[in-house]
C-alpha cells in the first residue's frame, strides 16, 4: 500500500433526492479525511441536491453523460478516470451502479470491488444477470438489512461469506424532536399524516390515499402531507380528488425542509410496495414520531410492532386507517411509541456507527490483501 490516504471510488447511477444518494453523500464526507480520499463517479448528469454537496464536502465528483440504458462507452470512460485515479476500492451504490463497476473494475485493475444491495426487488432479466455477475466479482458485498441480504441471496444467488450487513445511518443531530421550527410551517389545529418519497410507483401513494380516506372519515380534522416529487404526481394528485381529499391532502413536492416537516407529525406514513431499509422510517424515529408502514424489506429491522410503530402485513388501508387513529385518539401512547424510536434510532442507526462500519470493512479489505502478499 502507497504511504498515502487509501483511495476510494464511489459509483452511483444519480445524485438526485433519494436514500442511497444521501448515503453516499454522508460516507464519502464523513471518513476519516486523514486517512481515505473519495471520489464520487455520478453516471447521469442528475445531481442536484447533492452533486454539490458532495463538492463542498472535499470530495472529488466525476460525471460520465449517459448514451443509453447501458452504454459500453461509460464502462470505458469510467475505467480511464479509475486508472487516472489510481483507486483502491471502488464502491458502487444502488443494481445500476453495480452492473457498471465490475466491468470497470476489471479493465482498471481496482484491486478490491465492494457492490451493493439496498433493496428488495429485481431490476429485469438482463439487469439480474449484470448484478449477479457483479456480486459473484465483488470482494464484499454491502447490504443495509438482513432482510436484503436474504433477498439477494435468494434472487441473485449472491455469496453469503462476501456479504456485509450495514444498516443506513441517520443524521440525528439534523433530525431531531428538539429542533426549533419555523413559523412557516408550523402547523393549524388538525392533526398531521406525513409521508415522505418519490412520487414513483414504488411507492404507492395510491395506498395512501385511499388510507387517508378512510381515516378522514373517522377523523374530520386531519390533513396529509405528500413530501417528494416524480412522474406519478399529476395521477396521484387526480387519484387524491377522486377520493374526495381535495381539502385534506397537500403535495408539497421537493423540500429542503423535511426535518421540520417530520417534527410537525403525529404519524408518519410508509406505505411502499418493495423497500431495502427505509431512510425515511430512521428519520420519523429521529424525530420521536410513531411510525405505521408495510411490513415489506427490512422495515420490521426498524419498526418494532407496537413499540415505536406498527407493521401491516398486507396492502391494507383500513389497518393504516385503524392503527393511526388509535394514536391519534390517544396521545399519550404516541408520545411513548415516538421515545422508543427515538432511543433505536440512536442505539442501532447513527450516521457514525454507519461510516465506522464501513471503515472497518475497507480496511478488512487491504488487511486481506498485505496478508496475502505477504
Amino acid at each position: 500500500m502507497r504511504g498515502e490516504r487509501i483511495r476510494i471510488g464511489y459509483v452511483i447511477p444519480q445524485l438526485a433526492h433519494g436514500g442511497a444518494e444521501r448515503q453516499l453523500y454522508e460516507l464519502s464526507r464523513g471518513l476519516d479525511a486523514a486517512r481515505f480520499r473519495g471520489f464520487v463517479y455520478c453516471l447521469s448528469e442528475r445531481t442536484f441536491p447533492y452533486g454539490d454537496m458532495i463538492r463542498r464536502a472535499g470530495v472529488e465528483l466525476r460525471i460520465l453523460k449517459p448514451h443509453g440504458h447501458f452504454d459500453i462507452t461509460r464502462i470505458l470512460q469510467l475505467a480511464r478516470l479509475l486508472r487516472k485515479d489510481r483507486i483502491d476500492i471502488l464502491h458502487a451504490f444502488l443494481f445500476h451502479g453495480n452492473g457498471y463497476a465490475w466491468p470497470a473494475r476489471r479493465l482498471a485493475g481496482v484491486s478490491h470491488l465492494v457492490t451493493s444491495a439496498r433493496n428488495c426487488q429485481t431490476v429485469g432479466w438482463h439487469r439480474d444477470w449484470v448484478n449477479r455477475l457483479a456480486f459473484r466479482n465483488s470482494d464484499a458485498i454491502i447490504c443495509n438489512g438482513e432482510a436484503v441480504r436474504l433477498f439477494i441471496g435468494r434472487q441473485y444467488r449472491a455469496p453469503a461469506e462476501k456479504c456485509a450487513m450495514i444498516y443506513n445511518g441517520v443524521d440525528l443531530e439534523r433530525f431531531t424532536p428538539s429542533m426549533e421550527v419555523p413559523p412557516s410551517i408550523r402547523r393549524s389545529g388538525d392533526r398531521l399524516v406525513i409521508t415522505v418519497g418519490r412520487l414513483v410507483p414504488q411507492k404507492d401513494i395510491e395506498l395512501f390515499l385511499d388510507a387517508a380516506a378512510l381515516l378522514a372519515q373517522k377523523q374530520a380534522r386531519v390533513r396529509f402531507l405528500i413530501v417528494g416529487d416524480g412522474p406519478c404526481r399529476g395521477v396521484l394528485e387526480r387519484y387524491a380528488a377522486g377520493n374526495g381529499l381535495n381539502g385534506q391532502v397537500a403535495f408539497l413536492g421537493e423540500r429542503t425542509d423535511v426535518p421540520e416537516l417530520l417534527c410537525t407529525a403525529d404519524v408518519v406514513w410508509l406505505t411502499s410496495a418493495w423497500e431495502g431499509l427505509s431512510n425515511l422510517l430512521l428519520e420519523a424515529m429521529a424525530c420521536a414520531r410513531p411510525i405505521v408502514t408495510r411490513d415489506v424489506g427490512a422495515c420490521r429491522e426498524i419498526v418494532r410492532h407496537g413499540v415505536n410503530g406498527y407493521l401491516v402485513p398486507t396492502r391494507d388501508a383500513d389497518a393504516f386507517a385503524q392503527y393511526t387513529l388509535g394514536l391519534l385518539t390517544n396521545p399519550v401512547q404516541a408520545s411513548e411509541m415516538g421515545q422508543a424510536g427515538r432511543k433505536i434510532a440512536e442505539e442501532n442507526f447513527s450516521i457514525s456507527a454507519m461510516i465506522r462500519n464501513t471503515a472497518k470493512l475497507y480496511d478488512s479489505l487491504l488487511h486481506s490483501r498485505m496478508s496475502g502478499a505477504g
